[in-house]
């Protein structure tokens, strides 16, 4: 009879294809189970971006979860062959001349955000087909991961060697696995609440455009919403945030309002030469205090979670995933930022 691989991944989305990547790494034996449910990293559109244009602040530790995300994503894609990392700048259309004014206050008095961003730009030098009545700036180092290729060709190379099974799991499934690591996502929701561990599922809707009028290699641009180039004239448009939403479908009042966010920043030329070509949704698995779950299940000594990756979980995923695998594996003591036991 096979020994049973001494490790299980519960869940082949971000979270458990980083997990995947640092077992390998480790020269570990392990197993990744997925039950096939729907995944919002399959749709994500994987950007990422260090600061909080809300506040115009550093997003929670970005500097070296920038550093530490960058190197984990050359890593991967090479160890692939494929091309999923893509540094692009994000042109921040602003909304009005008070927030032009903030951005290069910003940039002016070294604010921490001052690293990331350039000066304000007027009006005048914005991209052809691009309307910025209130000015513009950029974020030098951001980008986006191409999430469902990487998550899809890592399931490949597992499937291969034998580790990857379409397999269902929750916290009352018997095993025999020495360590059972949960990245289930919104899948978790239940088992989660139970270990007194709250999980929203925000829900979000993106359309995959395709335009011969627009630039394809143009900048990330942001203002209510984003709009990415991916290649081929293909550009993502997202995304919309709904909470409390149990079954993750695509919707007319969706599409409607990502098109009339990104209207008023793009020429009328530009606007009608897109034709949507995909529109997909997804649920998005965050915590109370939008910070990730990390470590020990409360109720079971040989379960360990990852989750609650929320909106930046390419930017926040490899960082975390180590400090997890750290934890388990070197006996290193998890930042109470993360830990799952925080506030317990």
């Amino acid at each position: 009879m096979e020994t049973p691989r001494k490790i299980l991944i519960v869940g082949a989305g971000l979270a458990g294809t980083l997990m995947a990547w640092e077992l390998l790494q480790r020269k570990m034996e392990f197993e990744v189970w997925d039950s096939g449910a729907p995944s919002s990293s399959k749709v994500a559109a994987g950007m990422y971006n260090p600061i909080s244009f809300k506040r115009l602040v550093e997003v929670w530790n970005a500097a070296p979860h920038m550093e530490y995300m960058q190197n984990t994503y050359s890593e991967l894609q090479d160890f692939l062959c494929i091309k999923a990392l893509h540094p692009s700048p994000i042109l921040r259309i602003f909304p009005n001349d008070q927030y032009r004014e903030l951005w290069q206050r910003r940039f002016n008095n070294g604010h921490d955000v001052a690293k990331w961003i350039g000066a304000a730009q007027s009006p005048e030098v914005a991209p052809e087909g691009v309307i910025a009545p209130c000015g513009f700036g950029v974020v030098k180092d951001a980008g986006w991961v191409d999430v469902a290729l990487l998550i899809g060709t890592m399931r490949r190379f597992l499937e291969k060697d034998g580790r990857f099974h379409v397999k269902s799991w929750d916290m009352a499934t018997p095993h025999d696995f020495d360590k059972v690591i949960d990245c289930r996502g919104v899948g978790a929701k239940d088992d989660l609440a139970t270990e007194g561990l709250k999980l929203a599922a925000d829900h979000g809707e993106v359309l995959t455009l395709k335009s011969d009028n627009l630039d394809a290699d143009c900048k990330i641009l942001n203002r209510v919403k984003w709009l990415l180039p991916v290649g081929d004239n293909k550009f993502k448009l997202g995304a919309t945030y709904e909470w409390n939403v149990e079954d993750s479908k695509p919707t007319e009042k969706g599409k409607n309002e990502l098109l009339q966010a990104i209207a008023p920043i793009l020429s009328e030329e530009i606007l009608n030469g897109f034709s949507i070509i995909n529109h997909e949704s997804g649920l998005r698995p965050a915590s109370h205090d939008r910070r990730p779950y990390v470590g020990r299940s409360k109720d079971m000594k040989r379960v360990f979670i990852l989750n609650g990756l929320g909106t930046r979980g390419v930017l926040i995923g490899p960082t975390v995933t180590n400090a997890l695998a750290s934890h388990i594996f070197d006996n290193s003591v998890l930042s109470i930022d993360i830990d799952t036991l925080r506030g317990q």
